[in-house]
């Protein structure tokens, strides 16, 4: 389907980790509120900025917690979050150093259940203790299957094991419905400042360069002769060799502030989800 609005020129890219990010001409559309929108499911803006920082964060996480619920369960995602943010304040106390992304989802019952993928954190026993007690106490549910049964600390293996797991789980759609009853659902995943992506270099050029690189380094998904993504999936490599050439010259500016890429070089901004 066409855009009902023109494509803003391209000025540019930033090279992340693994992808490119498309940068354009500053535009607006008329009529659109920015505001932001209550989140009442995990909108395709949210699951993209989820998988592109895991696919570009420089940490390497080495471990995984889960969280769940017993029997009975809250359905508001207000004290759901309560729970959270309690619980990642007494782990940053306990581990100064630790490094988090951590996701929503909710099981088949419709209890909700989060996932944190970790950095800074050993994997023993004492830490599995400490983990079923703490969340056990701050839950304040008072079901010893809770204590028992209600955490779980593995170890991450592959160097690349959360990243996939996390750009997989941004892409599924299973156990990210919200069920009726749940109400406020708020944010569908987090992280801590450190775990955002890092912009490495940022580049000036046309869409033509830009096109004609892309097509000639053999990226996959360049099939026309106009760029109409905002963020350019695995390109960054493919990149690299046109901008050792010089055909992508090296910006000027040293004011670029690094981030997600994803407000600055959106064809089509959203409201600001998940």
């Amino acid at each position: 389907m066409p855009y009902p609005w023109p494509i803003p020129d391209v000025t540019g890219v930033e090279l992340y980790k693994q992808d490119a990010v498309v940068l354009r001409r500053d535009f607006s559309r008329p009529g659109v509120d920015w505001e932001r929108a209550d989140v009442k499911q995990f909108s395709w803006s949210s699951r993209k900025r989820l998988a592109f920082t895991a696919a570009n964060t420089d940490t390497v996480f080495t471990a995984m917690m889960t969280l769940t619920y017993p029997r009975v369960f809250p359905n508001d995602g207000k004290d759901v979050k309560r729970n959270l943010n309690h619980f990642l304040v007494l782990l940053r106390k306990r581990n100064p150093d630790v490094l988090y992304l951590w996701f929503l989802e909710f099981q088949k019952r419709g209890a909700p259940h989060i996932h944190i993928v970790i950095r800074g954190v050993r994997v023993n026993h004492d830490a599995q203790q400490w983990l079923s007690q703490t969340w056990y106490r701050l839950c304040n549910t008072n079901d010893p299957k809770h204590l028992a049964a209600g955490t779980r600390l593995e170890r991450i293996r592959s160097p690349n094991g959360a990243r996939n797991y996390c750009v997989k789980y941004a892409y599924k759609m299973k156990q990210k419905n919200v069920p009726t009853a749940y109400r406020n659902v708020g944010r569908f995943w987090g992280c801590s400042r450190s775990v955002k992506p890092t912009c490495r270099s940022r580049h000036d050029c046309t869409e033509d360069d830009l096109v004609g690189a892309l097509e000639e380094s053999g990226w996959t998904w360049q099939t026309s002769e106009r760029i109409e993504y905002s963020t350019l999936y695995g390109a960054a490599e493919c990149l690299t060799k046109w901008i050792d050439d010089g055909i992508l010259e090296l910006s000027t500016s040293d004011q670029t502030q690094p981030g997600d890429g994803t407000l600055s070089a959106g064809i089509i901004p959203s409201t600001k989800e998940g």
